[in-house]
């Protein structure tokens, strides 16, 4: 987590990316890794949070000149950094914290914005609680729209903001407290040209899109629609996606909505349920895209999936939506994800990338996949050695770029944004053989995650994760990969392996892959 922030400048150079050697990710050879002479803070990691996602602190911004912005809040001030197209630092610039709370960051087509909050713990309707302050596209300051009188007791409370626009309208969705105590998504609209406010939207109404108790918030409006996302807490509890009935960009925003429950979660308020965290929105032609990891079964188990959940806009519905998982740690793997991050390429290709960890270990290790606009995998699992931090990773010279800070180096990273070995290879050369075993004599991946509804959960779209799963939890648990071969009945039917083996069951699958196949001996199931 961000310990503090250092004021000195790193170590020139560039680091290429070194080789990981990984069964199922390969290396992309592509991606780089660049230390900068910008200046250094500490926002390693700060992406791996377990279900209260915290403001970003960290921005980069393309110019659309070639240049690169890097924004970030420094407690007391905020810093612009300009980088050219080699990273190497241009230029700075500096911007006064007007209020004393840094609320978040949005680089639009013609303005920047920097929101910036101030609690009101006396809950009094005449101070300014939130300024939403406009800088030109070279951060001149041009004015800035001041909130009031919007029952906020705490601005950007144990929430994100994020925010988006359409036309001439921006809106922010953030977290704030009321005045009766309670925390709960907000929704400000403001007209960009005039920096009018046109509504907020403060109370708790899920009917209408405003839920309470959200540790995740995210917003869209690329579409023509407002579409949002809470994490919430309360009833609904879960992660809910929103289409708002009313075009965006057309004044007042505040109408009926249509709702998707993406994930369930049980229990109240006052339940403890770190097991599942949404951490990004984007949306392509025919679906809005959410990511996110949650744990195998909701269990406590230490390991997190990532997911990616497609709720279609012509049918946005709780049973419309599909999920997909590019990864596929089971209960009690030593390995687990950080929360991923979703970067919109274009209209129809997405990449999504996340950090890899084992056990309390970080092992430096950043693994991505590229998703087409239905929210699935279009190549494999891509690693690279290199870290998150809160940056939101964006699209610049024909790269998906972020970078990180550790104290003592700031570092751009980089990545293809489009690319990656084709998914199809995958499952043609990895499903059956694992080193130098062919488990096809006991194994069909088809077979495997569709008589187990757990398997097919987590690695309906990981022909290389569903093998992995046979091998280690599969066998050993007696679980039957294939129409080929019924353990049970290798079992009953061979009294010598029985001597011999005992309970071991993958001892069963060894031997009819080695000998039993070829000497012939029973091992499908009985016919009634």
């Amino acid at each position: 987590m961000r310990s503090g922030y250092l004021r000195k400048i790193g170590i020139c150079g560039v680091l290429a990316a070194a080789a990981l050697t990984m069964l199922l990710s390969p290396l992309d050879s592509d991606a780089a890794a660049v230390v900068t002479t910008g200046v250094v803070d500490n926002n390693i990691h700060d992406n791996d949070y377990t279900q209260y996602k915290p403001v970003t602190q960290c921005y980069l911004c393309n110019n659309g000149d070639g240049t690169l912005s890097r924004i970030e809040n420094f407690g007391d001030i905020v810093m612009v950094e300009y980088f050219d197209g080699a990273y190497n630092v241009i230029g700075h610039k500096f911007l006064k914290m007007e209020l004393p709370k840094f609320g978040g960051c949005w680089c639009g087509a013609k303005y920047n914005y920097v929101i910036f909050g101030q609690d009101n713990p006396e809950k009094k309707d005449d101070v300014e609680c939130i300024r939403v302050v406009q800088y030109n596209k070279n951060w001149d300051r041009v004015g800035a729209l001041s909130i009031k009188n919007c029952y906020t007791k705490i601005p950007f409370d144990e929430c994100n903001t994020d925010m988006t626009e359409y036309g001439d309208e921006l809106y922010i969705r953030m977290g704030h407290r009321t005045y009766d105590d309670r925390q709960a998504a907000m929704t400000i609209a403001m007209r960009q040209s005039n920096r009018s406010l046109i509504q907020v939207q403060a109370n708790v109404a899920p009917g209408s899109g405003a839920y309470g108790d959200v540790v995740a918030t995210f917003i869209d409006s690329s579409d023509e629609k407002i579409v949002t996302v809470d994490h919430s807490l309360n009833y609904p509890r879960g992660i809910n996606a929103s289409r708002y009935d009313v075009k965006a960009g057309t004044g007042n925003f505040v109408t009926s909505v249509k709702k998707a429950e993406v994930m369930s979660l049980s229990g109240d308020l006052n339940t403890y349920s770190p097991f599942t965290a949404v951490s990004g929105l984007e949306v392509s032609g025919q679906y809005d895209l959410l990511v996110g990891r949650t744990t195998p079964g909701g269990a406590n188990s230490g390991s997190y999936n990532v997911f990616i959940a497609a709720v279609p806009k012509n049918n946005f519905d709780t049973k419309a939506v599909k999920l997909a998982f590019p990864t596929g740690y089971a209960y009690g793997d030593t390995y687990t994800v950080s929360a991923p991050f979703i970067v919109k390429v274009s209209g129809e290709q997405f990449v999504v990338l996340w950090e890899v960890y084992q056990g309390a270990g970080e092992l430096e290790r950043v693994d991505y996949v590229y998703v087409d606009g239905s929210g699935q995998m279009t190549s494999q699992v891509q690693t690279m050695q290199g870290c998150l931090s809160d940056c939101q990773p964006v699209v610049y010279n024909g790269q998906v770029v972020w970078y990180t800070g550790n104290g003592s180096k700031m570092t751009m990273y980089s990545v293809p944004a489009t690319g990656g070995v084709p998914y199809a290879s995958q499952q043609v050369t990895t499903a059956k053989v694992a080193g130098s075993i062919d488990y096809s004599a006991v194994y069909d991946f088809a077979y495997y995650v569709n008589r187990y509804p757990d398997v097919r959960v987590l690695y309906q779209n990981d022909p290389e994760g569903a093998l992995w799963h046979f091998i280690h939890c599969g066998m050993p648990e007696g679980r039957q990969g294939s129409d080929n071969f019924d353990p049970q009945v290798y079992y009953n039917k061979n009294a010598d392996l029985r001597a011999s083996f005992g309970a071991d069951w993958t001892a069963y699958y060894m031997h009819f892959i080695n000998y039993g196949a070829a000497e012939g001996r029973r091992a499908r199931t009985e016919k009634k």
